[in-house]
């Protein structure tokens, strides 16, 4: 009888041991369950082709497993507010935002693909994709053109010193400029054109000097004023002179003519040389707007004026016009060629067509990016989307090129 109350009692130990081992098992870790989840993705179809769709479909659902495990906690919603600034830009699948990902659930109905992910969101790939698309198209080449006055004496616009003095703060956030010398040449060359330039009129003719001839797609234009206020400093030092930086900046963007930010400020500068006195009050002013490295992380920080331009600029460039300028279609082909601009290349959210001679016809787009991208993509699906395509010329916001349908 002992031996056989032992043996029960056996049993039923190792049964309890087995169920919790079997418990502990099947709780997924911590992390696991903050950035593991499941998402619905959608996509029209369109001309049959389901693959397209399908690829389309996990995207949208991947974007929305990230916004929605990102959104849960404060940083979380802070990088989902920069993160919706470049979706219609990055695509899920080829950045690994998404990691350990599978299709649960798939299927077409009635001209559209639907599909259920589950994956787990990858904060860093995030952060790093979100850096890597504002580096490429939030980051404008710029033109400085600013009217400057020290004391009552005034400085022509393409070698100030507050120019020079921006350009070493912002190249150290990656900024590119079109240099000092070539500005000059440009103000010498088409005065007229660059007058109106820094007078804020940025449009045709204007526009295309801008864009084709240096491709400055941003301008910062304005006034730069030092005023004298070294009578306050008498009554410690004779010699030391202190000057006031009064500072007013406008930044344009070169595709639209639109102002992407302005700004105002004034700091004090104080020195024993007149000169240097202004340049230290322009030094001080200009990293207050504009940003400086942090001592700390050894990082640039972006200052308001900054950050207000890179963002306005990245969202222009999600919906930017590109003239595609074609040669070789008739009429029925050219309505073809627009539909498959419409719905099968990448980034197009709209288009226009504006005219038609012959086998000579016009069309803008609006794209999510930059033009050398939308160019990679017309070559790069041209035999899956039955045109031959060749492109001749490519500038900042045109495209000059020849199809022929298959």
């Amino acid at each position: 009888m002992k031996r056989y109350l032992f043996g029960i009692s056996l049993f039923i130990i190792a049964s309890l041991v087995a169920c919790g081992g079997a418990q502990k098992q099947q709780k997924p870790s911590k992390t696991e369950c903050e950035m593991c989840g499941e998402a619905d993705g959608f996509a029209a179809i369109f001309d049959n082709d389901t693959a397209l769709a399908r690829d389309r479909a996990i995207d949208d659902a991947m974007n929305k497993l990230v916004k929605m495990k990102l959104g849960t906690t404060i940083e979380g919603r802070a990088v989902v507010e920069d993160f919706a600034l470049v979706e219609s830009i990055v695509e899920a699948r080829s950045t690994g935002m998404v990691r350990n990902w599978k299709v649960i659930k798939e299927g077409s109905q009635e001209g559209a693909y639907t599909v259920r992910i589950y994956g787990e969101v990858y904060p860093q790939a995030v952060n790093d994709t979100i850096e890597a698309t504002l580096k490429n198209y939030g980051r404008p080449k710029f033109m400085i053109l600013i009217h400057e006055t020290f004391d009552g004496q005034q400085n022509e616009p393409g070698f100030t010193v507050t120019e020079l003095t921006m350009m070493e703060i912002m190249q150290n956030a990656g900024f590119e400029f079109v240099d000092a010398a070539t500005v000059q040449q440009l103000i010498k060359k088409d005065r007229a054109k660059m007058m109106r330039a820094m007078q804020g009129q940025v449009g045709g003719a204007v526009q295309e000097l801008l864009l084709d001839d240096v491709g400055a797609e941003c301008i910062i234009v304005g006034d730069v004023k030092t005023t004298d206020q070294s009578a306050v400093l008498k009554q410690y030092s004779a010699n030391m002179k202190s000057k006031q930086a009064i500072v007013n900046l406008k930044a344009i963007d070169v595709y639209t003519g639109s102002i992407l930010a302005s700004t105002s400020t004034n700091m004090p500068g104080a020195h024993i040389d007149d000169a240097t006195a202004s340049k230290i009050a322009i030094q001080r002013a200009l990293t207050k707007i504009l940003g400086s490295v942090d001592e700390d992380t050894g990082k640039f920080k972006s200052g308001t004026f900054m950050n207000q331009i890179t963002k306005k600029f990245l969202l222009a460039a999600t919906h930017r016009m590109v003239t595609l300028n074609i040669a070789g279609l008739d009429y029925n082909d050219l309505t073809k060629f627009r539909d498959i601009l419409q719905n099968r290349i990448r980034g197009i959210q709209k288009v226009y067509v504006r005219g038609q001679a012959g086998k000579q016809s016009r069309i803008d787009v609006e794209f999510a990016g930059k033009t050398t991208d939308l160019a990679d993509e017309l070559v790069g699906k041209s035999e899956s989307i039955g045109f031959k395509i060749e492109i001749k010329e490519t500038y900042p916001n045109k495209i000059m090129l020849i199809a022929q349908k298959l």
